[in-house]
């Protein structure tokens, strides 16, 4: 005897239910009672969610901004300030290789009248300077510099130990102007790429009165070459010292 048509949905919606009931049974036990590296949760071992010990991912930890230690604007003509900034990731095994950052420079009443965007790398637990030439002002006068880093900035475990450049024979010549040069040399074996070097002049008092900068492509590991930073006018303020900030970022970590 056939089964009536109310029979036949009930039987159906009773598979239907106890299919529903299996599937979720067996999701219930891959995400709680066995834990993956994707679940959202710090088990199994793992050092931080979802990695560390028996996940792929490593984990970053706790993530330090990018600090500024000083920025300055410095005259070089009419309406045109280079500006030169020093900075420091104190992050001690995190890297980025794009960070963006934004030169802002106001008057004496606190009024932006000029900025200029670019990017940089962050090398780990390593101070470093940032310059920016010829930034237009028209008429104003920037009173002082500000230097923001973006926020979104992407994070990683550094791979290697960043190369090791020394920066041997500096001289200062005013004798043609303005000029000073130096040996960058690159104690590592592994090449340096991407060298960024900054030299900066200070006054007696300690503050920034000129900057510039160069850069190389690669400095093969054991390696040297001579690097120069000339102006072309005479220096506002009086010279006491100069100083070379280089760093570079490392073959491996590409």
């Amino acid at each position: 005897m056939p089964l009536p048509w109310t029979a036949k949905k009930q039987i159906t919606f009773l598979l239907f239910f106890m299919i529903a009931a299996i599937s979720a049974g067996i999701f219930v036990f891959l995400r709680v009672t066995a834990p993956t590296c994707f679940d959202g949760r710090q088990n199994q071992k793992e050092q931080g969610v979802d990695c560390g010990g028996p996940c792929a991912k490593e984990c970053l930890g706790e993530i330090k901004d990018l600090v500024v230690l000083w920025s300055r604007p410095v005259k070089i003509a009419d309406g045109k300030y280079d500006v030169v900034a020093l900075a420091e990731n104190r992050n001690l095994k995190l890297r980025s290789g794009k960070v963006g950052y934004v030169f802002k420079l106001y008057d004496e009443r606190n009024i932006l009248i000029a900025s200029r965007e670019g990017s940089t790398f962050a090398n780990p637990g390593q101070k470093f300077a940032l310059f920016e030439e010829a930034v237009s002002t028209g008429a104003r006068v920037p009173a002082r510099a500000y230097l923001e880093f973006g926020k979104n900035i992407k994070w990683e475990l550094a791979k290697s130990e960043p190369p090791s450049l020394v920066v041997t024979g500096k001289n200062y010549d005013d004798s043609r102007g303005p000029a000073v040069s130096a040996i960058i040399a690159n104690k590592s074996l592994q090449d340096a790429l991407n060298v960024r070097a900054v030299a900066v002049i200070y006054d007696f008092d300690g503050n920034a009165v000129a900057g510039s900068a160069t850069v190389l492509e690669r400095l093969k590991g054991g390696a040297s070459e001579e690097v120069f930073f000339t102006w072309p006018e005479i220096l506002e303020g009086e010279r006491d010292s100069e100083e070379i900030f280089v760093r570079a970022e490392s073959a491996s970590d590409f």
